[in-house]
């Protein structure tokens, strides 16, 4: 064989594996693949091991160490952002990057007493939310009730019809239609003593300034005749100026609570503000911070396409948002979860991580959908702990675990944010709850509830109303940018005009095309290694085909011709004669058989 030809074929065969194993890395998986998590994780390492300490992002540091646990180079970047204040970053302390890295140390089990403390001194009473004083009399009779604020009393009457007369004091003063006391803005910290000649219940009521939605806190107290409640707001947010910052709030609030604090101060800021901010994904955070199930609802049901989470006009990404309801459905059998884990793995990138190779991202992804106990199971800064589940507990979100009675055990590690419980899950079945599970198709006209079958509704399961727009309808789906690595770009509108419309490359069409060019692209190389090894036996067999039927050419007679006589006096012999046979012009069939030993010779060489 000749060189030139054995450097062809190899290289051909060597281009021809690359295309096998770029179609094996970019092939989609609809299936939750421990191979694949483990190469999420390894790409990540591989990222980080790529970075210097200085160059790597302080956003970038705290998922990672969220992720992957403690290591000297995230390390060095968190300490190195820190502030003498006790806060992140240090070239301007922000509330939610402060959070962050108190969640992160809580995880890796840092002590946190410094930033909870800086916090702290930045919460404060929240002027966003006006407050009420209802009082219900039990049997909706006519009643005399007290209201006592300091060394103040004072008396109102509550008529049949539940509407309050009189003067309540400076503090208190009845709403126009009668049936509520506004607590004024300067007495938001007071303490308000309520009795009544009656049965009675009170509870406080808030709202937002100029939206009609109205909250009923979750704190009712009750007492009979002539007995005792009492009432105080008890409404703060964290604010680093005269004004509360709401994501700041979201972040402090979820590290706070993981690391074993009260943050219920914080939950009516949080829900009366919610509408408003949207882009950050509230639901998902409220959820893990109550455990209510209408928040678990409105979580479920903002899922998009059944494989992501994406806030209107976010500010970040479909990783990041995804990565955030994820985190709020840990430890929660959920279809909506499982939807997003799978589509998160169909998405990876060649080299295992997400958003091309985004440590952020990645490290969040890994945290919220994909937790490893074992990489993070870290205390103090490298001290083991022992695993929940092998010690016979656990692992619950915590106010799960808390709202059943159990115990959060704290030196028991658990994945993510989970935490270790006392007790095993009671949470019902979907059959108990009297619902049923939807399907991906399908939406709830009713309220979601969070069962051990998964998400329950508790109405009808509808055919999905996604499909409104000219995208969906189209077999796509709207969010604010193409993943141009799995996604195409249609000219499709969607209902939201920030939003384009994506659909999802036929890998398997793609696919079953590039086989077809592999087969036979091997095809032609078997074809041409076997003609030069028999190409003798090639020509042989051409020439035959080509002359049969006529005068071979390998039987062509070539007579002498005889020698004259020699005279006897003749002193001198006959000029010499040629013993060549005469050649005759040459034939059309002649030419074209050169030609084609030719091209056989130069495909020899």
């Amino acid at each position: 064989m000749k060189k030139g030809v054995f450097l062809f074929t190899l290289v051909l065969l060597i281009s021809i594996s690359q295309v096998f194993a770029a179609d094996n890395q970019t092939s989609p998986s609809a299936d939750i693949s421990d191979d694949s998590i483990d190469k999420a994780y390894q790409c990540l390492e591989s990222e980080l091991g790529n970075k210097t300490s200085s160059s790597l992002s302080l956003s970038e540091a705290i998922f990672s160490t969220l992720a992957l646990g403690e290591s000297q180079k995230t390390r060095d970047k968190i300490e190195d952002e820190r502030s003498n204040k006790n806060c992140w970053p240090k070239s301007s302390c922000k509330l939610k990057e402060t959070a962050q890295v108190l969640l992160a140390y809580d995880h890796i089990g840092k002590n946190t007493n410094d930033i909870k403390k800086y916090l702290y001194e930045r919460n404060g009473s929240t002027s966003d939310l006006s407050w009420f004083v209802m009082i219900d009399i039990s049997n909706h009779i006519s009643s005399t009730c007290t209201i006592k604020q300091g060394s103040t009393t004072r008396t109102i009457n509550i008529g049949e019809d539940q509407k309050i007369s009189g003067d309540a004091g400076s503090c208190l003063s009845v709403i126009p239609s009668g049936f509520w006391l506004q607590i004024s803005s300067s007495c938001l910290e007071q303490k308000f003593e309520i009795s009544c000649n009656q049965d009675f219940i009170s509870t406080l009521v808030y709202q937002k300034s100029g939206i009609e939605t109205i909250f009923i806190s979750p704190d009712t107290h009750s007492a009979s005749s002539s007995g005792t409640t009492i009432e105080q707001v008890n409404a703060k947010c964290f604010k680093l100026s005269s004004s509360c910052d709401y994501e700041g709030t979201l972040w402090a609030a979820l590290a706070l609570q993981q690391a074993g604090d009260d943050i219920s101060a914080y939950i009516p800021y949080l829900l009366a503000l919610a509408p408003e901010n949207q882009n950050l994904l509230p639901s998902s955070f409220i959820f893990k911070l109550t455990n209510a199930d209408d928040h678990y609802s409105t979580l479920v049901q903002a899922q998009k396409q059944s494989k992501f989470w994406e806030a209107p006009t976010t500010p970040y990404n479909k990783f990041y948002d995804t990565s955030l309801a994820l985190l709020a459905l840990q430890g929660r059998q959920s279809t909506e979860s499982d939807n997003a884990k799978s589509y998160l793995q169909s998405i990876q990138t060649p080299k295992g991580c997400w958003n091309n190779n985004n440590i952020r991202d990645t490290a969040f992804v890994l945290y919220s959908a994909f937790p490893d106990s074992s990489r993070s199971g870290s205390i103090g800064g490298g001290g083991s702990i022992e695993q929940c589940q092998t010690a016979g507990f656990s692992c619950s979100p915590l106010l799960e675990c808390l709202d059943g009675g159990g115990e959060i055990l704290g030196n028991y590690v658990c994945s993510g944010s989970l935490k270790c419980c006392s007790l095993e899950s009671s949470r019902k079945s979907c059959s108990q709850l009297l619902g049923q599970v939807c399907t991906s198709n399908e939406r709830c006209s009713s309220t979601e509830l969070p069962s051990s079958d998964g998400s329950c509704c508790t109405g009808v399961c509808e055919p999905s109303t996604t499909s409104e727009d000219q995208c969906t309808s189209s077999g796509g789906f709207c969010q604010s940018s193409c993943d141009l690595e799995f996604e195409d770009e249609s000219s499709d509108q969607c209902s939201l005009s920030s939003e384009v419309c994506c659909f999802a490359k036929d890998t398997e069409s793609s696919s079953g095309s590039s086989y077809g060019w592999i087969i036979l692209l091997l095809l032609l190389i078997v074809l041409v290694v076997l003609a030069i090894v028999y190409r003798k036996k090639l020509q042989l067999w051409y020439f035959k085909f080509r002359n049969r039927g006529g005068l071979k050419s390998s039987q062509v007679i070539t007579r002498r011709p005889p020698f004259p006589p020699m005279l006897p006096s003749q002193t001198r012999p006959y000029a010499p004669v040629s013993s060549q046979p005469q050649r005759r012009a040459p034939s059309r069939l002649d030419k074209e058989m050169e030609e084609t030993l030719k091209k056989l010779r130069e495909i020899g060489k």
